[in-house]
């Protein structure tokens, strides 16, 4: 259960006071895509299904998983030069078109970006009526680029690209290039910011955790350096290394936090996905898969979501009904639960209603049974 604490607010009105919390009742779930084509679906205890069948084709590069805020999935698959999207159920369309894409991520505010490798670009991706395509003369960059195969968005909103020429099968084509094998930092709107990691070893997956600590992982296996590695740097730049091969590491590629800190790591050379505590201590999350290369967790660490939830307006109503209000997302759904004891167990809650949104983004709750306790505390559910 991830709690998201708006503290214990007292507020003192004639039939009700108000303890609200936040509570998103989500567990995570781990989506893996595999060599065979297919994507698998593992519960946090590890227990697995097999989420499409739909043969998504990786054969010039990664397929890209990403997760929006309500819990659908994205895969822009390089085969296809195509963006799937898939429901929680399963039911999948077709939703964009981008010549050879490969990596995806979400920024903050839920706008889609990409990466292009055969193009040596990133780009935030524009939605029309026949959905995503690549994209305005301003939103996208082929700057101190090589062989972009990933990226993610920093706190701050800075993208990080990760250059990874090793992976690129028309490399024979192309000379050197001093971006091949770092990490690249750019501002919103795709102004260089500098190389924020130089000399790595075929890096792949990339992710931030909740502290804004980036983790990448080394995919290499051409040399001795940083082999079969995940290295961690601070928000300064301080390189430290994670995990190694002994840790469980066999060619790390995709990389993905869960939502109380753990990061789990999609090897592709024995199939399994390794899942590590934040102090590095690692374990099998999930075995005898096919060349395992991207994950995607949901909720994960990186939802646009507010930080905190301030309340609009609470008062009690002239016919004495209690009433409040709350800003986030769009189109999200929130149940509120309310009890007269404050010391009973949440299952122990009764059930008072479905929240409105009364606007995008703007949520209204009103509990007309208020007037029928001295008190009352509340508890807003996100199912």
């Amino acid at each position: 259960m991830k709690t998201h604490s708006l503290g214990i607010l007292r507020i003192a009105f004639v039939t009700a006071a108000l303890f609200l919390n936040y509570i998103s009742t989500h567990a995570d779930t781990v989506y893996v895509w595999s060599d065979d084509g297919m994507v698998q679906k593992f519960t946090a205890n590890g227990v697995g299904v097999l989420f499409t069948t739909n043969n998504l084709s990786g054969w010039n590069g990664p397929v890209g998983l990403a997760l929006d805020n309500v819990g659908n999935l994205y895969a822009g698959v390089p085969g296809e030069s195509h963006i799937w999207k898939f429901l929680p159920n399963g039911a999948r369309s077709l939703i964009g078109s981008v010549d050879s894409i490969s990596g995806l991520t979400f920024d903050a505010t839920g706008n889609l970006f990409a990466t292009s490798p055969n193009y040596r670009d990133i780009s935030k991706l524009d939605y029309g009526p026949v959905g995503y395509y690549c994209c305005a003369s301003t939103n996208y960059s082929q700057s101190h680029l090589s062989y972009p195969v990933n990226l993610a968005f920093d706190s701050a909103g800075n993208l990080y690209a990760v250059n990874n020429t090793n992976a690129n099968p028309l490399a024979y084509l192309w000379p050197p290039s001093p971006y091949d094998n770092t990490i690249e930092e750019f501002a919103s709107d795709f102004t260089h910011l500098g190389a924020f990691a130089t000399g790595l070893n075929c890096p792949w997956g990339i992710a931030f955790d909740n502290s804004g600590n980036l983790y990448v992982a080394n995919s290499g296996t051409n040399d001795d350096y940083l082999n079969d590695t995940i290295v961690k740097f601070t928000t300064n730049g301080v390189r430290s290394t994670f995990a190694t091969a002994t840790s469980g590491l066999s060619g790390p590629r995709g990389l993905a936090f869960d939502s109380t800190g753990n990061l789990y790591v999609a090897n592709s050379l024995n199939g399994t996905i390794e899942k590590f505590t934040p102090n590095g201590s690692g374990s099998v999350f999930a075995s005898g898969l096919n060349s395992p290369t991207s994950i995607a967790i949901f909720p994960g660490l990186k939802l646009w979501s507010a930080t905190a939830i301030t309340l609009d307006n609470p008062k009690t109503t002239p016919n004495g009904a209690f009433q409040f209000g709350f800003n986030e997302n769009p189109g999200l759904v929130f149940t509120v639960l309310g009890t007269t004891n404050v010391a009973l167990s949440l299952t122990n809650w009764a059930t008072l209603g479905s929240v409105t949104e009364i606007s995008p983004g703007l949520y209204r709750f009103t509990d007309p049974q208020a007037t029928n306790s001295s008190q009352r505390f509340y508890r807003i559910v996100a199912p």
